[in-house]
């Protein structure tokens, strides 16, 4: 066979896909705990309200579960900016998260 008169094609490549950016980092997933684990104790004490009101005894009052998901809300809208931001900007998100997480524990629990 003669292949002389033949054309070449040059097919095109599709693009790379870009290669993804570096999102982790032990700090900010301490953090992403942190707020998480705030969301879940927000929720468990609303759960023990609703049952002290099931069983007509005291429960942990109505500021101990508004302040409870207020700091989770707040944890978690922090962390947000935690996981969306860079450098300096990120730094201080996350350590929001821990100051928030800690006042609402330290008010809450332990004073």
């Amino acid at each position: 066979m003669d292949y002389s008169n033949t054309t070449t094609v040059e097919l095109s490549t599709p693009p790379r896909p870009a290669s993804p950016r570096h999102r982790g980092g032990l700090w900010r997933e301490l953090s992403g705990a942190l707020a998480v684990g705030m969301s879940v104790l927000a929720v468990v004490v609303i759960v023990f309200q609703v049952l002290a009101w099931t069983r007509d005894v005291p429960g942990p009052g109505a500021w101990t579960v508004i302040g409870h998901v207020v700091a989770a809300a707040l944890a978690v809208f922090v962390q947000r900016f935690a996981d969306r931001l860079a450098g300096w900007a990120a730094a201080a998100a996350v350590v929001g998260v821990v100051v928030v997480s800690g006042l609402a524990l330290w008010v809450f629990w332990w004073a």
